[in-house]
């Protein structure tokens, strides 16, 4: 797909999921979009950034600055979000390790509830970020479910989304 994408002029490509790192397949993928000359727009939420893949992407630039969903600045907002024990040291240490290698990244987060008062603390940290030029963007109004057979899941959605007067009044603050 990737070669066929390149021969039609495709010039970049987008590795996204759930989490694209999972695959194990991840780093031949990587580099065989990277030798077609594609360039590569990585979204992840950095927990399997190993030293193995910050030197990959250090050494083979993806050309695209990739993109890190921060899901919480505490450990305790992080894992009520992903419900992953420890999964908040491993964000961090993947981030860590594509500072260390200057590879730039750029942060995101999804609004949610846990996370929800941890906005001024998530804007600040991402203003010390060298690649961010910008304040970071939010996932927060989330799409229900198209399928009509389980109205109980849109519901929980629902439940999630951040209330529109406040998503609002945060999107406006951006001229």
């Amino acid at each position: 797909i990737l070669t066929q994408a390149a021969d039609l002029g495709c010039l970049r490509v987008r590795f996204t999921g759930g989490e694209p790192l999972l695959r194990p397949d991840f780093e031949e993928l990587y580099l065989f979009a990277r030798r077609l000359g594609l360039k590569v727009l990585l979204f992840t939420n950095g927990r399997l950034i190993t030293p193995r893949l910050a030197d990959l992407f250090a050494r083979v630039p993806p050309l695209v600055t990739i993109e890190i969903t921060v899901y919480g600045m505490k450990a305790a907002s992080y894992e009520a979000v992903t419900r992953a024990p420890g999964s908040f040291a491993e964000h961090r240490a993947g981030v860590g390790l594509l500072l260390e290698r200057k590879v730039p990244f750029v942060v995101k987060s999804a609004l949610l509830p846990p996370n929800r008062a941890e906005i001024a603390e998530f804007e600040r940290w991402a203003a010390s970020i060298p690649w961010m030029t910008r304040p970071p963007d939010y996932a927060m109004l989330l799409e229900l479910r198209g399928r009509r057979d389980d109205e109980a899941k849109n519901r929980r959605i629902a439940a999630l989304r951040t209330p529109p007067g406040d998503a609002v009044a945060l999107m406006a603050r951006d001229a």
